[in-house]
C-alpha cells in the first residue's frame, strides 16, 4: 500500500509543472456504491455475497492540446490513471494505466497513436451502455468485443488497447469512417494472414444526422497464449439510436467466433436494447440483452434498470442487474455516488 501511495505522490507532483506550462487539463472521476451480489455460482449451488463497499472504475488524467505551427492542425494527449481504493482486501490501493495516447486532427481527420478506445468499443459497445460503469459480469456483460480471446491477459482487443494505431476521417455528410491496427511486437506476434506485424485491426463506418446514429464495425485479432496454439478472434457489430425530447432508443448486434489450433471454441451472438427518459436531472433507464453461444447451445438472458441524478457534477444512482439463473455470474443491486471534475 505504501508504494502505492508512494507512485500517486510522484505522479502528482510531476503532472502539476506539465500542467502549469501547457495547454492541458487535470480530471477525474470518483465512484463508489454499495453493491449486494447474489445467485452467483453454477446452477444448483448458487451462493449469496454481502454488501460490498466498491470503485466503479474511478480515475484521473491529463489531456491537453500542443500548437504544432502548422494551419488547421493540432496535436492533443491524454495519458488516464484507474484508480482504486476499495478492492476486495479493502486495504489497497491500486493503479493502472487506462490511455496513454498521443495525435494530431485537423480538417483532414485526426491519427492517434497509443492505448485507446477502439470504434468498436466507441460506436457498437457504448451504444447500449445505460449503466454506470459496471464489472465485466454486469454492465458490460455481453460485449463480445471487450473479452480478450483465449484467455489471455491484458486489456481487450476491441475496447482499450495499447499498441493502437488508428485514423479517424473527417465527417463528410454524416458519414465517418474509421481505420486501426494493432501492433504489439514479435512476442505476442502470429498473424502469417494478414502481415507479420499486424495483430488486430478494426474497420468501421457510422452515419449520423438529426437524431439518428447507425454504425457498423469488424475486428480481427491473432495472437499466441499457449505455444503452439494460435488464437483467432473476430467481432461483427451494428448498432443504431433514436433521441428525441428526452427519450432515447437505443440497439445492437453483435456476432463473434473464436477458434484455438483451428477449432472454432466460441460462436457467439448477442441482441441488446436499451431506452433511457431523462427529464430535468434525473435518468430512468432498463435494458435487456439475449446471448447465444452455438458451441456449447448456451442461451442465457440479462436485463436491468436504474435511475440517476446529477447534482451539479455528482451523481447518485440506484441499478439492478439481473442474469440468467443458468449464468454463473448472480445478480448485483448496487446504490452509488459519482464525483467527476
Amino acid at each position: 500500500m505504501k508504494k502505492q501511495l508512494i507512485a500517486l505522490a510522484v505522479i502528482g507532483t510531476m503532472t502539476a509543472p506539465m500542467i502549469a506550462q501547457a495547454d492541458a487539463t487535470l480530471y477525474g472521476s470518483f465512484r463508489f456504491g454499495i453493491a449486494d451480489t447474489s445467485n452467483t455460482g453454477p446452477a444448483g449451488s448458487k451462493t449469496d455475497g454481502d454488501l460490498d463497499l466498491v470503485d466503479t472504475s474511478s480515475r484521473i488524467g491529463i489531456k491537453g492540446t500542443v500548437d504544432l505551427g502548422l494551419d488547421s492542425t493540432e496535436g492533443f494527449f491524454n495519458v488516464e490513471w484507474g484508480v482504486n481504493g476499495v478492492d476486495e482486501t479493502e486495504s489497497d490501493v491500486k493503479i493502472d494505466n487506462r490511455l496513454m495516447l498521443i495525435g494530431m486532427r485537423g480538417d483532414w481527420g485526426q491519427f492517434i497513436l497509443g492505448k485507446q478506445y477502439l470504434p468498436h468499443y466507441l460506436w457498437i459497445n457504448s451504444n447500449t451502455d445505460v449503466f454506470q460503469p459496471e464489472s465485466r459480469e454486469y454492465g458490460e456483460r455481453f460485449y463480445l468485443g471487450n473479452i480478450r480471446p483465449g484467455g489471455g491477459t491484458g486489456d481487450s482487443f476491441l475496447k482499450r488497447t495499447e499498441g493502437a494505431v488508428t485514423y479517424f476521417s473527417p465527417v463528410v455528410n454524416g458519414l465517418q469512417f474509421v481505420g486501426g491496427v494493432v501492433l504489439l511486437g514479435q512476442d505476442d506476434d502470429s498473424d502469417d494472414v494478414i502481415d507479420e506485424d499486424v495483430d488486430a485491426y478494426n474497420v468501421a463506418l457510422r452515419y449520423a444526422a438529426n437524431a439518428f446514429s447507425a454504425a457498423i464495425s469488424y475486428g480481427d485479432i491473432e495472437t499466441v497464449n499457449t505455444p503452439g496454439a494460435e488464437v483467432e478472434k473476430d467481432a461483427l457489430g451494428f448498432a443504431v439510436k433514436y433521441q428525441a425530447n428526452g427519450l432515447e432508443l437505443m440497439g445492437r448486434y453483435e456476432e463473434s467466433e473464436t477458434s484455438i489450433g483451428g477449432s472454432n471454441t466460441e460462436d457467439e451472438d448477442v441482441i441488446e436494447v436499451a431506452a433511457r427518459y431523462t427529464m430535468n436531472s434525473t435518468a430512468y433507464y432498463v435494458r435487456v440483452s439475449e446471448y447465444d453461444n452455438k458451441i456449447g447451445d448456451l442461451d442465457l438472458t440479462q436485463w436491468g434498470i436504474g435511475i440517476s441524478h446529477k447534482m451539479g457534477k455528482g451523481i447518485v444512482y440506484l441499478e439492478h442487474i439481473n442474469n440468467d439463473s443458468d449464468d454463473t455470474f448472480g445478480d448485483r443491486s448496487i446504490a452509488g455516488y459519482r464525483l467527476d471534475f
